[in-house]
């Protein structure tokens, strides 16, 4: 009962708290709240944590450069807010690697948690800095030149973006003990990276496909890679 009420407080606060410093719309808080409390009740303040560095970490991405992406036409709309349908999308595969954890105790299970959550930041990352540094955007299917957020675009500094956003995410696993080996770790890195080439292939393929959706084939191709590779 005490584990139900830490989390289901903390979750509350934080979501809260995201709220009034901006971060998410009372959608969005109320769409975090939904994920952050089975995150905490399964995995404790470790999986909040993780979840905690994508939600900050891709709050404070969304806003460097806010005006000029704004004039480009590619900033995330409601002045940066996520909703609730952005939480959903990209934190529905992590509540199930959680719950599922709860139920197992599979410590690969929880690494797909960590990889899961790391693919949605590394996207965050590809697609924020991407349209602010990223001059030249080329379609992943083609390599032909497109306009900064075009579905399925990349660039060399959004890519290494993801891959630096990848590689945080599975260091903190590491560090609170989620992912228990650095061989380990580096695949967590890998598979999160690899949900974000995924995720920009069906962009390519499929534009009309939406946000949301790709956001779920994203965490959960990461998700997927560790628990077959692992």
């Amino acid at each position: 009962m005490a584990h139900a009420l830490a989390a289901f407080g903390v979750t509350a606060f934080f979501a809260a708290l995201a709220y009034a410093l901006g971060m998410v719309s009372r959608g969005g808080a109320l769409g975090g709240f939904m994920v952050g409390a089975p995150i905490y009740a399964s995995l404790g303040p470790r999986g909040f944590a993780v979840l905690a560095l994508f939600v900050v970490g891709g709050s404070l991405l969304t806003r460097l450069g806010y005006g000029r992406k704004r004039r480009a036409g590619t900033a995330e709309a409601g002045g940066g807010r996520r909703g609730a349908k952005n939480a959903l999308a990209n934190c529905a595969v992590a509540v199930a690697c959680a719950l599922l954890y709860a139920l197992t105790s599979s410590e690969a299970l929880a690494a797909a948690f960590v990889a899961s959550l790391g693919a949605a930041f590394a996207d965050t990352a590809e697609s924020e800095l991407g349209q602010l540094y990223g001059r030249t955007p080329r379609l992943i299917t083609t390599l032909g030149e497109v306009p900064p957020g075009t579905d399925g675009a990349v660039s060399l500094p959004g890519t290494l973006a993801g891959i630096a956003a990848a590689a945080l995410t599975a260091a903190l696993g590491f560090t609170l003990g989620l992912v228990d080996t650095p061989g380990l770790a580096l695949l967590v890195a890998l598979a999160a990276f690899l949900g974000t080439v995924a995720d920009s292939l069906v962009g390519a393929l499929a534009p009309r496909l939406g946000n949301e959706p790709t956001n779920v084939l994203c965490t959960l191709v990461a998700a997927v890679l560790v628990l077959a590779l692992a």
